[in-house]
């Protein structure tokens, strides 16, 4: 600093030209190729030099400011322009070298930072379209390959959280009457299990939030508040959920929880789990509609089914015992709790085409004659219709229309025979017949039950499956069993 006046003292030092600011550069490339040559053309003039002379240094001096100073750095500038005209035509430029560092450098290195910006983001774009890819795929597979909405959304919760790479997920639904959440399903890549008693408040923790504010979040979190119930160390990491709305209605929320160590949620993953979260919600809805339709079609066929046996007194309970000792044989020949329920099911509809068949025919006292026997056949192919629309009971519907078919394929309507007879037909056919024996007809009195049986085992490999007799021969020899037919058990197809 001068003494004298207090100013900071002026320091000069050489720098190089590729460190010279643009401003400055400009200025020598037009000193070099403007002002010298003026001043010695006008020295020439002043005859303080010769013109040969004059002219041999004016040439040096426009190339050098030309070559040294102008030509890098419109290099520089044409480097920096095809860069940007390959980011405009979707191509990928790399990364620029400029070695000037000064306005251009700094443009390059402001440059180099965009398009890697712009890199990392089309990657996270393909990395996100990729994901929507695969787990659409999932999910369509998941969809066409189950029945059952449970199934379903069991599904679409395993898939969605094994796509947003988490370590659990969880779907819970907002029970309305006591506005909290119930744990509807849930996924665990450690195999954690989901707490199915678990109930969240309204308002309370992540998922109680997220549904009375019904918007998105994203924080740290542990497993409970998922829904699972985790011993011993409590497993922790990142949190994404999302509300399910319908009409600005809330339904429950959806859950995923990533480990500590991994990447924090980002807004893609956001958008694609309230994407998913949306649909999930039209789902439910269209189903919870369906199901109120179906079981309002399932009370009209078992007011259908009454109003068959109404008609004709002696067979009263005919078809809930048919269903019962279907169900039993089902059980006796190793047939899956499924089986035994569409066993009962089509034990108690087998019957209800009957509905269609004049009551002149249906409630005549004698033998039918061969007109009046081929109406009275046309009674499966006619409950069949009825039965088939209710989605719950399509494996029953096959049921209904095969249980008159024969072993020896003497049967009606189709005129199946042996194998080639659904197994659940074959069994219905057992039990309907045999319920029919022991109880009183218009055409005669009811058999005794050892009667029955040896009815049934000489017609064994004619009208029956062999096997199915035998096995509900086991089943009558069980004392349970009789008293059971008889009790007010509640048989009525699930739906």
């Amino acid at each position: 600093m001068d003494s004298d006046t207090g100013a900071p003292k002026r320091s000069f030092r050489l720098v190089p030209l590729r460190e010279e600011g643009l401003e400055r550069k400009l200025a020598l490339a037009f000193g070099f190729m403007s002002f010298i040559p003026v001043l010695l053309l006008t020295l020439v003039m002043l005859d303080y030099m010769s013109l040969s002379l004059a002219v041999i240094l004016i040439i040096p001096s426009a190339l050098l400011g030309y070559f040294f100073v102008v030509a890098p750095t419109i290099r520089s500038v044409m480097v920096v322009t095809q860069h940007a005209k390959a980011v405009t035509s979707g191509q990928a430029p790399g990364q620029l070298n400029v070695s000037e560092q000064n306005e251009i450098g700094e443009l390059a290195k402001a440059f180099n930072r965009i398009t890697q910006e712009l890199e990392e983001k089309i990657d996270e774009l393909e990395s996100s379209r990729q994901l929507v890819k695969k787990l659409l795929a999932r999910i369509g597979t998941a969809i066409v390959s189950y029945e059952g909405i449970d199934n379903i959304l069991n599904l679409i919760v395993e898939n969605m959280a094994g796509a947003l790479e988490a370590q659990m997920g969880s779907l819970m639904l907002l029970d309305g009457e006591k506005q909290d959440l119930y744990l509807k399903t849930g996924w665990s890549r450690g195999g954690e299990a989901p707490d199915r008693d678990r109930r969240v408040k309204l308002g309370e923790g992540i998922g109680g939030w997220v549904v009375k504010e019904g918007r998105p979040m994203r924080s740290a979190g542990t497993a409970e508040a998922l829904g699972f119930s985790v011993n011993g160390h409590p497993v922790e990491g990142h949190v994404l959920c999302v509300p399910l709305k319908l009409r600005d209605h809330p339904m429950g929320m959806l859950a995923v929880l990533r480990d500590a160590d991994g990447q924090a949620f980002t807004d893609d993953d956001e958008s694609l789990m309230a994407s998913i979260g949306s649909q999930v919600a039209v789902a439910i809805e269209n189903y919870r509609l369906n199901l109120d339709v179906e079981r309002t079609y399932v009370e009209t066929i078992m007011a259908l089914a009454m109003a068959v046996e109404a008609k004709d007194p002696y067979s009263a309970g005919h078809s809930k015992r048919v269903g019962y000792y279907a169900a039993q044989l089902g059980a006796e020949m190793g047939l899956d709790e499924e089986m035994q329920r569409v066993l009962n099911d089509a034990g108690v509809l087998h019957d209800i085409g009957k509905i269609g068949i004049k009551d002149e025919i249906l409630l005549k006292q004698g033998h039918l004659s061969p007109d009046e026997e081929k109406i009275m056949q046309q009674h499966p192919i006619i409950g069949e219709a009825i039965v088939k629309p209710v989605r719950s009971l399509g494996k029953a519907v096959t049921l209904v229309r095969h249980h008159h078919e024969h072993y020896d394929g003497s049967g009606y309507p189709g005129g199946l025979k042996g194998e080639a007879i659904p197994l659940g037909a074959r069994v219905l056919a057992v039990a309907d017949t045999y319920d029919a024996m022991i109880t009183d007809r218009p055409y005669r009195k009811r058999l005794s039950q050892e009667t029955a049986v040896a009815e049934l085992r000489s017609l064994a490999g004619v009208q029956f499956d062999p096997q199915a007799v035998e096995a509900f021969c086991r089943v009558l020899q069980r004392k349970d069993a009789h008293r059971g037919a008889s009790a007010p058990v509640d048989q009525t197809p699930t739906a």
